[in-house]
Parts: C-alpha cells; sequence; structure tokens
C-alpha cells in the first residue's frame, strides 16, 4: 500500500468567498516555517509562468496564421542588415 493511499482525490474544490479565504491564508501563512514558505512561494510563480505561457502559445499562434513562422529566416536577415552590433 502506498502512503496517500487514504486519501481520496477531490473533484472540484468548492468556491470560497476571498473575504473569508484571505485571513485563512494569512493565518496558515503566519503559522508555516521557511520550507514551506519557500514552496508556498513558487505556486504563484508557477500560475504566473503557465498564464505567460498561454500567452505566448496564443502569440506563437497568430504568427503562424500571418505565416510569419516560415519568414524568419528574412525577418532575421533583414535585422541583421538594419542592426549591424546587434
Amino acid at each position: 500500500m502506498g502512503y496517500f493511499t487514504s486519501v481520496k482525490p477531490i473533484s472540484q474544490p468548492k468556491p470560497i468567498e476571498p473575504e473569508k479565504l484571505k485571513p485563512a491564508l494569512h493565518d496558515k501563512i503566519e503559522r508555516m516555517d521557511g520550507l514551506h514558505l519557500s514552496m508556498l512561494n513558487r505556486v504563484p510563480l508557477q500560475l504566473e509562468a503557465e498564464e505567460l505561457a498561454g500567452h505566448l502559445g496564443e502569440g506563437f499562434d497568430k504568427d503562424y496564421e500571418r505565416g510569419l513562422q516560415r519568414r524568419i529566416p528574412e525577418l532575421a536577415k533583414k535585422f541583421r542588415d538594419e542592426h549591424p552590433y546587434a
């Protein structure tokens, strides 16, 4: 048997009102040690990274639709010709 065999997965967490959630989270954060704070700090960073990756993906999709990816060598050469020290 595994370590987490008694833990049942939650299908969808119930939304909690921000007015109630914020104080509860602040209380938990105040009781955390350095290691747990460091791990917790990674959560918003990961969320932000995933959001930015989504935006990048959308941008790449738009560029692909406009044919810009096929033109990368041409555009790079044009940039280098216009900016010889870049």
